[in-house]
């Protein structure tokens, strides 16, 4: 009787030991990273065990995937923190090609987000599009779309819905809105310290149920610019020497982008949709 009473005494107090254990194993942890700063530095001092990394001529990729749900990043900018979770994954990326120490220059953060509802995805997000609204980031509005804001951001010449600018971020999508304009997908963008801050969304609703993509990427403004500069001057310069007259074949498609730019932004005011600062 007492070896039955001792033997049930130690698997009771191993069972207690096991739920502490594991209360305290699954503990939330933050990783915090930002643009910038080296990026071994930055993953070193992060708070992350250990990333996985990859070389490829110069271009350094640091990822940690497969993320438990007590893990939280944060973008640790002071006035333009960023809280994620859950996620799925972290990368960050460097190039040896911009001769800035191997800073960081954009970070890519795929969620972990299984939805129940469009009401739930669309919930989801509005909490993380809170966070930019409550710290110092501002909405971006690129230079190919026009200057509006609510609706008439994601309507075209007729306002039918056709989506190919980010989303005004201050405005709320009716639920009809939200599936039309989340199936083929929609992103918002700020901008903040030189930062260029995407959040995309993307759903598929098929035989294996409601399935949302949901990713925030932070990309340092400069770099990027540079980049879709050399890579437009690079095709031209390629397209002319072929004989396809790119060059002035892009002056012709800008000029079109200016006209539809004013008639969607003329648009925008007659439906009440007023004009907003360009960054």
């Amino acid at each position: 009787m007492k070896g039955k009473i001792f033997g049930a005494t130690v698997i009771f107090f191993a069972l207690i030991f096991f739920m502490i254990y594991r209360a305290g194993s699954e503990k939330m942890y933050e990783v915090k990273v930002d643009i910038g700063r080296n990026i071994e530095d930055t993953a070193r001092e992060s708070g992350a065990p250990k990333f996985d990394f990859e070389n490829h001529w110069g271009l350094k990729i640091y990822e940690l995937v497969d993320l438990k749900p007590e893990v939280v990043v944060r973008f640790s900018r002071p006035g333009f923190e960023i809280v994620a979770t859950p996620l799925f994954s972290l990368t960050m990326y460097a190039d040896a090609e911009n001769n800035n120490n191997l800073a960081v220059e954009s970070i890519q953060l795929q969620y972990n987000y299984r939805a129940d509802s469009h009401a739930a995805a669309q919930a989801f997000v509005e909490n993380i599009i809170k966070q930019f609204s409550r710290g110092k980031w501002r909405r971006h509005i690129r230079s190919i779309c026009p200057a509006i804001s609510g609706r008439s951001a994601y309507l075209d010449e007729k306002g039918n819905i056709y989506v190919v600018c980010p989303i005004d971020p201050s405005y709320r999508l009716a639920m009809e809105e939200w599936i039309k304009v989340m199936g083929p997908g929609g992103d918002y963008e700020w901008l903040g310290a030189g930062v260029l801050a995407r959040l995309s969304i993307k759903f598929d609703d098929d035989s294996r149920g409601l399935t949302y993509n949901i990713n925030l990427e932070f990309e340092d403004f400069a770099i990027k610019n540079r980049r879709t500069a050399a890579e437009l001057a690079r095709e031209l310069t390629e397209g002319d020497k072929k004989g396809w007259n790119s060059s002035q074949n892009h002056i012709v498609s800008m000029e079109k982008n200016k006209v539809e730019i004013k008639l969607l932004e003329e648009n925008a005011v007659r439906r009440g949709d007023p004009l907003v600062i360009r960054d």
